[in-house]
């Protein structure tokens, strides 16, 4: 089979996995300047993590003086952890690291600029000082930078077009042309004020994301993976194909907590992917399907990944709404995962794996106790609770329950392990949000956010559906070079405004961004879910996407569903949510029938194709459509339950397709 070639530069950067591993034994037995940069990188780490499990404790600081902390600890590591030429901190020599080093040094010394002077600097707003306007182009240039490291050059030019079009607007032609703004004004705006760097977004993130990013490598650290795979083993192992089926539970029990897509594949797949490929799978097929269940982890509440969390911000809402609109879309597209794969499985004839799988009984007294810390992380929400308070008690419970059982028992070190691991592997969130503070600084100084929604209500005529599917194909497009929360921070502030001027709901559209952002990871020719499975799979990366395409299409449905109906978001009455969630949800099995072509018996050209048009039927938001569609399923279902075909012979397991 020949291979694809490799993914490109920005996706192996995004493949790398925890870059902090190997700090305790670089400390002790490194060359000089590697043990003073891993020193560093622990010590910021850790810095960042009590500053955020403190001011989350104790009571927030002034918001600008924690938000300046976070960027300054967050660049910081990103400097030190990736050089400019994307070489890890291991191999970096040690003149290589002086650029950095005084990079860093003047990051502090702005932090400090700022806290030792506090109210005289919040008096000078509007009248910024030479020192005021030198540290604010420190602070944006370095910010660039470790986007342009972690994420990639896409965020970086959208960003530097709009700050041309702001400092030259009188240049630019027809509607963008507009007045020009001093440098020293732009540059007082993005550093002094709160529609910067330091603006919602970074409070987000400075706050309580991050929190529940520690409260994942935690879990990650006393062995919660390995509990979540045994309880989906246990439950979904024993049936034909049910290594595919445990690779779906395991993702979304996970994604409950961490929201890693990346770190779901490489954590989930080397154990469900070679049980796949023993019991039946193609190794595209099997690194395909660990694709699409770890990319559902970023719609699985409660944590759903870090851009759920700045959505909330942006909405000025509590995160329990997004929780809430989140939870029927996502199982809808768990269930559509499961039955795909069900069908794939009776369609090859595979039967159950005759290894030795766990017990649920085994599994819960291995790690049952780890349960306590999810709902801990869940019950602060229903008692009108912060979600920083929820995290909090999140991480508490997870610590204490940790200590009850000798599998999950580690030693103190891990914890702190955990907290420099929940920082260090996540610079890119912290660049992203950042950054997308300099780009909604940037539009609102020159007003070009309301003229791009303006272009995009004319691009599309004045036509939703033009517009959604110009947005759907912007998040795609981005998402092959940018992680999910660049994406939709980036699509939320150029875009989603024109969708609600258009008279999309405005949580629907910030959803659809969202879902959009996500299936970006599964969606060819980069996928970078896709790419971390097929390097475990050793299977086709093309091979690979493509087959992680076609299972997720559920997934590129349900958003234009909620939209037109946000009754699935749980905006409406009961009979309204019932009506459309259960639409949605034959809507999604038929699709999954029609694409697998098997339902009972392997299905003809015609009848899948009367299934997919049965599938848009009922997801039109209309009583006739709907009824429409269940009478054309109807039509194409019934002669065919009705008429089996012989089985086809058990596949053995290790044989393929």
């Amino acid at each position: 089979m020949s291979q694809s070639p490799p993914p490109s530069d920005a996706a192996l950067a995004l493949l790398e996995q925890d870059a902090a591993r190997p700090l305790r034994s670089v400390i002790r037995h490194g060359a000089p300047h590697h043990r003073a940069v891993a020193a560093a990188i622990m010590f910021i780490g850790l810095f960042l993590g009590v500053l955020l499990v403190y001011t989350g404790a104790a009571g927030s600081i002034t918001a600008y003086l924690q938000r300046i902390a976070f960027v300054c600890g967050i660049c910081s590591l990103g400097l030190l952890v990736k050089s400019a030429r994307g070489v890890p901190w291991q191999r970096r020599s040690a003149l290589g690291l002086v650029p950095d080093m005084v990079a860093i040094v003047l990051l502090v010394a702005g932090m400090l600029h700022v806290f030792l002077d506090y109210e005289d600097f919040a008096r000078r707003i509007g009248f910024p000082s030479e020192a005021d306007l030198f540290f604010g182009i420190v602070y944006i240039l370095v910010t660039l930078e470790v986007t342009r490291r972690f994420i990639g050059w896409a965020m970086l030019l959208i960003v530097a077009l709009f700050s041309i079009q702001a400092l030259f607007g009188e240049h630019f032609p027809g509607m963008f042309a507009a007045p020009n703004v001093r440098w020293q004004t732009f540059v007082e705006i993005l550093f002094m004020q709160d529609q910067g760097i330091f603006g919602s977004t970074t409070g987000v993130a400075a706050t309580y994301l991050m929190l529940f990013l520690i409260f994942g490598a935690v879990l990650v650290r006393t062995n919660g993976i390995a509990f979540f795979e045994d309880l989906s083993l246990a439950l979904m192992g024993r049936r034909a194909g049910g290594p595919a089926h445990v690779s779906v539970l395991s993702s979304a029990l996970q994604g409950t907590t961490s929201g890693s897509v990346v770190g779901n594949v490489v954590g989930m797949g080397n154990v469900t992917i070679p049980l796949m490929i023993r019991t039946g799978f193609r190794p595209a097929t099997a690194g395909a399907i660990e694709a699409v269940a770890s990319s559902g982890a970023q719609i699985m509440p409660p944590v759903m990944g870090s851009a759920a969390f700045l959505m909330a911000a942006f909405l000025g809402v509590g995160y329990w709404t997004i929780v809430v609109a989140a939870i029927i879309p996502a199982v809808i597209y768990f269930v559509s995962i499961h039955a795909q794969v069900e069908f794939r499985s009776r369609r090859m004839g595979l039967v159950a794996t005759t290894e030795a799988l766990p017990t649920v009984g085994q599994a819960m007294r291995r790690g049952g106790h780890l349960l306590i810390p999810i709902a801990a992380l869940i019950a602060p929400f229903f008692f009108g609770f912060s979600a920083q308070m929820a995290a909090l008690a999140g991480l508490a419970s997870l610590f204490a329950a940790s200590l009850l059982g000798r599998s999950t028992r580690v030693p103190m070190g891990r914890y702190l392990d955990a907290m420099v691991d929940a920082m260090a592997n996540n610079v890119a969130v912290g660049a992203a949000v950042a950054t997308a503070g300099i780009l909604m600084g940037t539009l609102w100084v020159s007003g070009a956010g309301n003229l791009l929604a303006d272009f995009v209500v004319y691009a599309a005529d004045g036509r939703l559906i033009v517009a959604l599917i110009l947005t759907a194909v912007i998040a795609l497009v981005l998402g092959m070079g940018l992680p999910t929360p660049a994406v939709y921070l980036t699509v939320a502030v150029l875009i989603v405004p024109a969708l609600v001027k258009m008279g999309a709901p405005l949580l629907a559209s910030h959803m659809f961004a969202f879902y959009f952002g996500i299936l970006a990871n599964v969606t060819p020719p980069v996928a970078l879910a896709a790419y971390a499975a097929a390097s475990i799979a050793g299977a086709d990366l093309n091979r690979t996407g493509y087959e992680a395409f076609l299972l997720a299409l559920s997934g590129f449905v349900v958003p234009f569903i909620f939209v037109y109906d946000p009754a699935l978001l749980m905006m409406g009455s009961w009979p309204a949510i019932l009506m459309v969630s259960s639409a949605t949800l034959a809507a999604v099995v038929l699709l999954a029938a029609s694409v697998e072509g098997w339902l009972g018996r392997t299905l003809t050209p015609p009848v899948r194709a009367l299934l997919a048009i049965a599938t848009l039927c009922l997801a039109w938001p209309h009583w006739s459509a709907r009824l429409a569609g269940v009478a054309i399923a109807a039509i194409a279902i019934v002669p065919t339950l009705v008429r089996r075909d012989r089985p086809m012979p058990a596949v053995a397991a290790g044989r393929t397709e």
